[in-house]
């Protein structure tokens, strides 16, 4: 029960962090003050879309591969506890079903959200260059 109330929780955490994103800050040149910041974010709104869509095969990959590190990493921590603390070979492969489970989980979703909580360096690259092609130069991310 203990893990459960523990997994709502950071999912919970997870979920509130994701709301905030990280977007480019621009350089006042002549394409943003023709356009205004208003077409400007819409651009970059534009880029970050393109480049989500372009990136989500490489970000789908990283998720499996992370996904698979976190399960066989719980798995071994909750067969460690379950030999620990239970009472013979089930208690050891509920732990160890358990742990996987939640290792596999938490790895998939911190792929996912990734971006949401630190930049993501490629895509910040990708959507810089989509903005650049549009005219515009990025100073930084915030």
């Amino acid at each position: 029960m203990k893990i459960c109330q523990n997994f709502v929780i950071l999912l919970s955490i997870f979920s509130l962090a994701s709301c905030s994103s990280y977007k480019p800050i621009f350089y006042q040149n002549q394409t943003y003050l023709n356009n205004g910041k208003e077409i400007a974010e819409k651009d970059s709104e534009s880029c970050s879309t393109e480049a989500d869509e372009y990136l989500k095969q490489y970000k789908a990959r990283r998720a499996a591969k992370e996904a698979g590190r976190k399960a066989v990493i719980g798995g071994v921590v909750g067969a460690a506890s379950g030999a620990i603390f239970g009472r013979g070979l089930k208690s050891t492969l509920v732990g160890t079903a358990i742990g996987a489970g939640v290792g596999a989980a938490m790895g998939a979703l911190s792929v996912a959200g990734e971006d949401k909580v630190k930049p993501d360096q490629m895509k910040q690259r990708y959507v810089t260059n989509c903005l650049n092609k549009k005219g515009y130069e990025v100073l930084g991310w915030e």
